[in-house]
């Protein structure tokens, strides 16, 4: 490996690459100001001749700087100036050709054999939530409240949308739909590895580690680094995650997501106060957890058509974890209460339930939550959620953007690939179909599905 490595630095490619996206053109100046933390964190361990780090910030009212991290001075030298590579007007950073750009950036000046790009900002989850309607006293993506029950909200200047939002860039008034942003990774992929899927796409934003949201970089990259929960500005891309890569050299993109899942929780192991989580997610075994989710909801389909199972459900959902107010419950748990909720006699379903855990598992390589008190319900999280919003079946709820979330189940979430390859929206459709027929009614006649539905 040592040969490997001097090889690559001779032709001025390094063994790793890894590219970091700052997107904090955003009104919250703590969120601003932990950026230029990171930054020096980042700067801090530095590069290596193996091992090239490059960032993007983008902040609002100033220009939009690209780094190179140099390598560390001299073990005597504590501060050293780090100044941008390059300076440009003010980007879009939620847009796709901002996004290529650096990466195109990155990759010309510090070519590797191995990549992880890495997207630090907010993440909003699931497509029906507009996060240009800001939440009072709380926030949203990753200052919003972590086990908050209810979004209260004001509307915010611009355009109203149902993009699925991942990244937003306030000046600019953008979101990027996340089907978008998996587009542009495998463009890059296109265009620099042959087609090949890269090692890590790491999101260092709020709630990303979703069934739904995972299955659009299936193919682009080998494993994916995302939380259930919400995150602090703290970034996991943290010093000690760094020096111990940088230390061991890592030739796995495995033991990078792994470790980054490992040092960041602990680093939260003493808080009583703090409910995080992170997964490091395969995703070459996406495939099988489609193929379970496919029979899951061929089992649930006609299962539902009984009240008894219907209640069953609503129960599963209750005693899950729930990261935000519009339903985004942690899968496996779910599996493993809906087996134990529901009768005996639904053999299909409890088999078919029992094989997504399998499959998450599979999935999953790693997940911790902190704090890790088995009577804090974080602990119910196995490193993956799936959207299951509360309104179905229980008429009386009420939250912010509740009719955008009915909407985008009748007019959106159906284009998503997690719900063509498994059939999900349609059961949650039907669910709601048996449980609201008069709302299931009133959706259907807005939709712009294909009837069957």
């Amino acid at each position: 490996m040592a040969n490997e490595r001097e090889n690559a630095t001779q032709n001025g490619v390094a063994e790793w690459g890894i590219y970091v996206y700052f997107a904090a053109d955003v009104p919250d100046q703590d969120m601003q100001a932990a950026v230029r933390s990171t930054l020096a964190t980042l700067a801090s361990v530095g590069s290596t001749k193996t091992i090239k780090i490059t960032a993007m910030v983008d902040l609002p009212g100033r220009h939009t700087e690209y780094y190179i991290l140099p390598e560390k001075p001299a073990a005597n030298i504590t501060r050293w100036p780090i100044r941008p590579d390059l300076s440009l007007s003010n980007v879009n950073s939620a847009s796709r050709e901002e996004i290529l750009k650096f990466l195109e950036w990155s990759n010309r000046n510090c070519p590797a054999k191995k990549i992880a790009l890495v997207f630090w900002g907010h993440g909003y989850a699931l497509d029906d939530y507009d996060p240009r309607i800001q939440s009072n006293g709380g926030g949203t993506g990753q200052n919003r409240p972590r086990r908050s029950k209810e979004r209260t909200a004001q509307k915010f200047p611009g355009q109203s949308g149902n993009e699925l939002k991942l990244l937003y860039d306030d000046t600019h008034n953008s979101v990027l739909n996340n089907h978008e942003f998996a587009r542009t990774i495998r463009d890059y992929t296109v265009k620099f590895n042959e087609s090949k899927p890269i090692q890590v796409v790491g999101l260092d934003c709020c709630n990303m580690a979703m069934a739904e949201v995972l299955c659009e970089l299936r193919g682009i990259a080998e494993y994916a680094v995302a939380a259930e929960s919400a995150l602090p500005f703290q970034a996991w891309l943290s010093a000690p995650v760094l020096k111990k890569f940088l230390a061991k050299g890592y030739d796995e993109a495995r033991k990078l997501a792994i470790g980054a899942v490992e040092d960041f929780i602990d680093s939260f192991s003493h808080s009583t106060d703090r409910y995080v989580e992170l997964s490091a997610c395969n995703l070459d075994k996406f495939s099988a957890l489609e193929a379970a989710m496919r029979e899951l909801f061929a089992a649930l389909l006609p299962a539902i058509e009984k009240f008894e199972n219907r209640k069953a459900i609503a129960q599963a959902w209750d005693d899950d974890v729930s990261f935000v107010v519009d339903g985004m419950i942690d899968l496996s748990s779910f599996c493993r209460l809906l087996r134990k909720h529901i009768n005996p006699a639904e053999t299909e379903v409890i088999t078919a339930a029992a094989k997504v855990q399998i499959a998450v598992a599979e999935v999953v390589e790693r997940a911790k939550v902190a704090p890790s008190s088995p009577d804090r319900q974080i602990s119910l999280s196995r490193g993956l959620s799936i959207w299951f919003p509360p309104w179905i079946q229980r008429p009386g709820v009420s939250y912010v953007q509740i009719k955008q979330s009915q909407q985008y189940l009748f007019n959106g979430y159906s284009s998503t690939t997690f719900a063509k390859k498994t059939g999900w929206d349609i059961f949650l459709r039907s669910l709601l179909k048996l449980t609201q027929p008069q709302l299931w009614l009133e959706l259907n006649a807005t939709s712009t599905m294909k009837p069957g539905g």
